[in-house]
């Protein structure tokens, strides 16, 4: 009788250690893992927020249980909600279409051919960018701040593409108006709708090309 009631102590102990070397692990696993959920994470988890839902669905507690962490991981990188939304503002000002022509190398003309192709046309694409404009544009209706980012980014785009015409001939007001085309052309192939029973886009695209394309308009003669 004795010497059962040892093995029966001995078991518990035996269960209790593995018990307790689960937590240990599981403590120790956490401790691991919560480095990982950098600022990016954050800033990243915000953006697809954005884009789901707006910005008024932006909150540490839902991004942190999308991201499956406390609130307390924020705070290790934001103060609070505002400085979150800055720097979400900061990183769509990132131009990374602008970059990646600019990587894809070439002169003026092949840079411009790359960038008036590198938005997906065929029907059923998937496009993040579209959705974040509209997003974007939509916060930029009730913020300032928002507005600023908007304004700043439109202009920055239609400058580079001014600055791909200029070497093609393309001069003042001219050059101006067609880098607004070019420039609403692309905004039109991100935003639009790709869930179609057509494929408009990429049926049109190379004709729209030939009429972006042109070279200058002569001038009048007096």
């Amino acid at each position: 009788m004795i010497e059962n009631n040892s093995k029966k102590t001995a078991r518990k102990k035996s269960i209790s250690k593995k018990s307790s070397a689960k937590k240990t692990r599981s403590k120790t696993a956490t401790t691991k893992r919560a480095p990982k959920l950098g600022r990016q994470e954050w800033i990243e988890a915000a953006f697809r927020t954005l884009v789901e839902s707006g910005v008024t669905s932006i909150h540490v507690e839902t991004l942190a249980k999308r991201l499956g962490v406390t609130k307390g991981s924020f705070y290790w990188h934001f103060k609070d909600r505002t400085e979150l939304l800055e720097a979400v503002l900061e990183k769509w000002k990132e131009q990374f279409v602008i970059a990646r022509v600019e990587t894809m190398g070439g002169d003026t003309d092949a840079q411009l051919l790359n960038l008036l192709n590198i938005v997906p046309r065929q029907k059923g694409s998937y496009q993040r960018g579209g959705s974040m404009e509209l997003a974007m544009r939509s916060w930029a209706r009730t913020d300032n701040e928002a507005m600023s980012a908007v304004v700043n980014v439109d202009r920055t785009r239609v400058d580079f593409v001014e600055s791909l015409l200029e070497p093609r001939g393309h001069t003042g007001i001219e050059k101006e108006a067609r880098a607004f085309l070019i420039y609403s052309y692309l905004m039109c192939q991100g935003i639009f709708s790709f869930d179609r029973d057509d494929d408009i886009l990429d049926r049109i695209h190379h004709k729209v090309l030939d009429f972006l394309l042109q070279p200058p308009m002569q001038k009048d003669e007096d």
